[in-house]
């Protein structure tokens, strides 16, 4: 590694000494470069101040390293990283990760994810940190504990632990996790542990606040230090929830201690929110002298208007007519099940707007559940089972998150059977309205111009683009319905559809079949992927796809900006994204687009950030329901749906998007961070990347080691981006990896993400660091046939016999505890008029110059060797090539130091340009004659 924290107790810094080259070994430019390229790419990040960066795999874009500028800005890192969808918070959490371990500061990390999420947090810890994160679930408990010596418990013995928040807050798990200590606690897509608005005086709600009450304890402890959260949503639109995340944090930032009028600290929050939108990244990067926009550009022309049949507006005057039956048989009922009712009749007609055969279904639950009420005696009684609080009903309609005590799924379907009519006559009423829609639906199937439009136009269209698409839907059963149809294509050999596969990934499905469907899909070049929002959050699919349908449109404009950000995001490696969002002309949905959606793209163009539904939805029915006693509002376009018209529609507006709701958030926001200067960041990141050079560097390092082991890198037949590897399984040993005569590698990321079985070739690739380690050892030791150390060369770029050593410089930074760190520096000399020292200009040109062979015998080489290594001032020129070097590394850092600290940032910075020389190693020597120059 390019960086060590050390123990003075334990061991003692010292300079150390590397013999320097043999001048009796003439060794070969070939091993030789390969010598330095593994040590360079070793060592990408030699001297930078961040140990993250030394320590891990990643070169992130700079605005990345923002949040590890504030985590060394507080004893104890506690911060909420709240950057918009698609930037990149999970990098920089493990960043800031990397940073503390590094510094000695952590050593035992819980990681809380949504279930869905565990396997990427896995995945990425291993690939860019090199961190080995265990999974705890109930499924995983039972092999963990067989790895542990008896009575061993898995959240004791491993120090990187990942559990869902689901798991952990039961309450036997959660007393476990308690019991042990965790130096830092990482909870991602933290919005869903922030305490439920309603929650504080709904008593219905007490289930919900599970995970609020887990996540409080872990940010109570006080032996657990440091603690991230991470969401692209902090904000609900109520302050008492956004305060609850923050509190966790510190508690001080709530200055009145009060969470139902709670006050913040806004210069306190400063210190431990970082919250930035696209536009802020956007902003910055263009400000910047080395890095260009990572994000893809969004095609517009995102809305495509779909025209009902005739089918579809006589079932949708039956399923009004279901409505009014409804209502009308509540009237003498308490008002809150009147209010309730309006959910029931909301959910009905979103469900014929998404597709008949989710309506279909949803009659066929009611009429199931009239049936056995029919059958009990006591026809009031309701089935603990299918029971939903007002609460959950609303937020089946307004596609709010899931509750920790029902699925979407589950939450649907409860919809479907409530607010059943009461009495035996009303029930036979509805069953026979609902039996009348359901007749009417093999009909609507047929001529459903949304299934139509999906198959003959849209997806063709998008196909001239790309050979894959995502399809986003609310609804199990519209999935379902759109698979049937677009496999019906492929059974019928529509030349169209020719060659495509069609997938699917719903919420029931479990995580593994989940996962398996979407390799499936990554692996294709012509294939369609239709999944429910349980892939809608946290999930990266911009390698699968750059091209994504909503088949309807979801109600709340978070959940749709949420879809369009797993495509739509940093990484994203296609130049543009092509989305599409399906709306039904002059229905319910055409109207909510109207009035809520369009006016939260509104919000977005003008405050940077996308509103989720701020209105209470008891307010809302409360609104709608006051409105309907005046009859003489109802006569607008929406009367024909739900007996509401425009004017009461319009009014709704005020209540999901007011004035002093959203200015209320953009209050409550800290958005920016965009006044920290990380130009001498930037600048060295930069270095970093022209160290390590593009794709073509890495594979050539790769293919000279491979040869060198008597082995074989071929193109693939599958593609020019693809190739095939065979390594003699004594090497494979040797470097600690097994793999077949078929193990492929690519230089292309995308081929590489949408295949699990084909590896990229980068630094994280275990073939790659298994071959740098051996090149490393054995290019060094002059027992191997392939040394390294010395080489002969002729090149056309000198007049006279010239040498170039390449130094490996060491240092050790004074901070407490001290680490080393180290570096290559080039020098060159004229070998007979050592005086003259080649500028970096010069040893660049020539070293980069086309070298021949030299024509010389070995014992004229070794005279030059021997007199090369004998030069009384060697080891001066070598010291002092190091303190140049030592100087210009401080100047730079006191810069950076007084910068940061002139923005308010890196306290902990401190320290760290107090450094010195500890070791110059010569590591080779590279003898340079003219051309054409004899013996």
């Amino acid at each position: 590694p390019s960086s060590q924290v050390l123990i003075p107790d334990i061991e003692i810094i010292k300079k150390s000494v590397v013999p320097k080259p043999s001048s009796e070994i003439i060794g070969s430019p070939i091993y030789q470069k390969l010598l330095l390229d593994a040590i360079k790419l070793d060592l990408i990040y030699g001297t930078t101040s961040f140990i993250s960066l030394q320590n891990s795999k990643v070169i992130p874009i700079s605005y990345q390293m923002v949040p590890v500028l504030m985590a060394l800005n507080l004893k104890k890192v506690r911060l909420l990283l709240a950057d918009d969808v698609g930037l990149g918070k999970t990098i920089e959490a493990g960043l800031i990760l990397q940073e503390l371990l590094g510094r000695k500061k952590i050593n035992r990390v819980l990681f809380v994810t949504p279930a869905n999420l565990r396997e990427q947090w896995r995945g990425i810890l291993k690939s860019f940190f090199g961190i080995d994160a265990v999974i705890m679930s109930s499924r995983n408990r039972r092999r963990l504990e067989s790895e542990l010596l008896l009575d061993g418990n898995p959240w004791g013995y491993y120090n990187f632990v990942i559990t869902s928040i689901d798991y952990a807050k039961k309450p036997i798990v959660k007393y476990e996790i308690l019991q042990f200590d965790w130096d830092m606690i990482i909870i991602d897509e933290a919005h869903n542990i922030m305490l439920p608005h309603l929650g504080i005086t709904d008593t219905s709600s007490d289930k919900v606040k599970q995970s609020y009450s887990f996540a409080k304890a872990l940010a109570d402890k006080e032996k657990f230090p440091h603690f991230l959260l991470l969401t692209a949503t902090p904000h609900n639109g109520y302050k008492d929830s956004f305060a609850s995340l923050l509190q966790m944090i510190n508690p001080k930032i709530i200055s009145n201690n009060n969470l139902k009028k709670p006050e913040i600290d806004r210069e306190l929050s400063t210190k431990h929110i970082c919250q930035r939108r696209r536009s802020d990244v956007e902003k910055w990067i263009s400000g910047s002298k080395y890095e260009k926009n990572p994000f893809p550009i969004r095609e517009p022309g995102i809305e495509k208007f779909i025209e009902p049949s005739q089918q579809f507006y006589d079932t949708l005057k039956l399923l009004r007519k279901f409505s009014n039956h409804v209502l009308k048989s509540f009237e003498d009922r308490p008002e809150k099940q009147k209010k309730f009712n309006y959910w029931v009749i909301f959910h009905f007609h979103k469900r014929m707007i998404s597709s008949p055969n989710a309506l279909l279904c949803s009659i066929n639950h009611r009429t199931k559940e009239i049936d056995k009420k029919l059958q009990r005696k006591n026809l009031e009684l309701e089935e603990s089972q299918n029971f939903l609080s007002f609460q959950e009903a609303a937020q089946s309609v307004l596609d709010g998150n899931e509750t920790d005590t029902l699925s979407e799924e589950d939450r649907d379907e409860r919809s479907d059977k409530a607010g059943l009519t009461e009495g035996l006559k009303d029930l036979q009423i509805e069953k026979q309205i609902l039996n009348a829609i359901k007749d009417t639906i093999p009909e609507l199937k047929k001529k459903d111009n949304k299934i139509h439009r999906l198959i003959e136009d849209i997806l063709p269209t998008m196909f001239r683009k790309s050979g894959k698409v995502i399809i986003f839907t609310r609804y199990i059963d519209t999935l379902t319905y759109i698979v049937e149809n677009l496999n019906l294509q492929i059974e019928n050999k529509s030349l169209r559809y020719k060659g495509f596969k069609i997938f699917n990934i719903h919420g029931k499905l479990a995580s593994q079949k989940r996962l398996e469907a979407y390799n499936n899909f990554l692996k294709e070049d012509k294939a369609i992927l239709v999944t429910t929002d349980c892939m809608a959050e946290g999930i990266d699919l911009q390698f699968s796809a750059n091209q994504l349908i909503n088949y309807e449109l979801t109600w709340n404009p978070n959940r749709l900006e949420q879809r369009n950000g797993r495509i739509d995001r940093f990484g994203q490696p296609k130049k543009k994204v092509y989305i599409r969002t399906f709306i039904m002309d002059n229905t319910l949905e055409m109207d909510i687009l109207n009035l809520l959606v369009n006016k939260a793209n509104r919000i977005k163009e003008d405050y940077g950030f996308v509103p989720g539904f701020f209105g209470d939805p008891k307010a809302i029915i409360d609104h709608i329901y006051k409105r309907k006693q005046q009859k003489a509002q109802i006569d607008g376009t929406l009367d024909r749906w739900v007996g509401i018209s425009n004017i009461v529609l319009e009014s709704l507006v005020s209540i999901f998007f007011s004035e002093t709701n959203y200015e209320e958030v953009l209050k409550d926001s800290f958005y920016g961070q965009n006044n920290i200067n990380l130009d001498e960041i930037e600048r060295r990141m930069h270095l970093t990347k022209e160290a390590i050079g593009d794709d073509k560097t890495l594979y050539d390092f790769l293919e000279g080691a491979i040869r060198l082991y008597s082995g074989q890198i071929n193109l693939s037949e599958d593609s020019e981006d693809i190739f095939q590897v065979v390594l003699p399984e004594k090497i494979q040993k040797e470097i600690g990896i097994t793999f077949k005569d078929d193990y492929k590698i690519t230089t292309n990321m995308e081929i590489s993400a949408k295949n699990s079985d084909i590896e990229g070739i980068n630094l994280k690739n275990s073939l790659v660091s298994g071959l740098i380690e051996k090149v490393k050892n054995e290019a060094f030791s002059e027992r191997h046939d392939f040394y390294g150390r010395t080489a002969a060369v002729s090149s056309s770029e000198i007049t006279d016999v010239t040498v170039i050593f390449n130094v490996k410089i060491r240092y050790v930074v004074n901070t407490e505890p001290k680490s080393l760190m180290e570096e290559i520096a080039q020098m060159g000399i004229e070998l007979f008029i050592p005086e003259v020292i080649l500028t970096e200009a010069d040893i660049d040109k020539v070293w980069h110059s086309q070298w021949e062979n030299h024509g010389k015998s070995n014992k004229y080489i070794q005279k030059h060797l021997k007199r090369t290594l004998e030069l009384e001032n060697l080891d001066k020129l070598l010291l002092e090539l190091g303190e140049k070097r030592l100087k210009i590394i401080v100047m730079e850092r006191r810069n950076m130091i007084k910068n940061l600290k002139e923005q308010g940032v890196a306290a902990d910075m401190e320290g760290t340009d107090d450094i010195e020389v500890v070791g110059v190693d010569l590591l080779t020597l590279t003898v340079i004659y003219p051309i054409g120059e004899g013996e």
